[in-house]
């Protein structure tokens, strides 16, 4: 009698064939996951911070000022998405799980003391200049009159210092060329309804 073989098997060179397919599609995967997310956090911040700054507006328009304006205030007074606010009850968190603090600021320069007609949202980063770019590059003037300054958190002695400050809309060119340079992104700070023809804030967007 004889002996028929099975035929029907598949050599290890077609199952190495199809490993590396499958490994290439799944780093396709893993590839467009990543930048889906990236897109929805950058359109999350955009949304969270028009809302925010709309809310803040709304509460504080009956006194003329922001006086008074900060996190606990915002917290108690719903200024902010309740998303936002951080399990242990202490602050704000964005999309990147990083730090949001709100403040109220003068119109007309960062003086400690003053009309205080002005406020700012400080929404820390991870260390991504990529990320820095897509939000810095956002057109920010659905928000009116205000200033952006961007942070650097990797100066020397731990410091932090402001790299430069825009006026929107701030071209894709500029955002590059700040986040880039940033040894240790710390952030990006929206300062609203200040007045960017006081001398003051010239001499921030326009240093000598």
């Amino acid at each position: 009698m004889r002996n028929i073989k099975n035929e029907n098997g598949r050599s290890m060179i077609e199952m190495l064939g199809v490993l590396a397919i499958i490994g290439v599609l799944s780093v396709g995967g893993i590839a467009g996951y990543s930048k889906a997310m990236n897109k929805y956090r950058i359109n999350k911040t955009i949304e969270q911070i028009t809302l925010i700054a709309g809310n803040v507006r709304a509460f504080f328009a009956p006194q003329r000022s922001y006086y008074g304006l900060e996190n606990t205030v915002a917290r108690k007074a719903k200024l902010v998405p309740d998303e936002m606010w951080n399990t242990n009850g202490s602050a704000f968190s964005n999309v990147f799980g990083r730090s949001v603090s709100i403040g109220a600021v003068n119109k007309a320069d960062l003086n400690m003391s003053g009309d205080k007609q002005a406020f700012s949202i400080h929404y820390a980063l991870q260390n991504d200049a990529e990320i820095c770019i897509e939000l810095l590059s956002q057109d920010w003037t659905i928000l009116g009159k205000n200033v952006i300054g961007v942070e650097d958190y990797g100066c020397s002695g731990n410091c932090q210092q402001t790299l430069k400050y825009f006026t929107p809309p701030i071209s894709v060119e500029d955002a590059v060329d700040v986040c880039s340079r940033s040894s240790g992104m710390g952030g990006i700070r929206f300062y609203i309804d200040v007045d960017p023809s006081s001398t003051y804030w010239q001499s921030k967007l326009n240093p000598s």
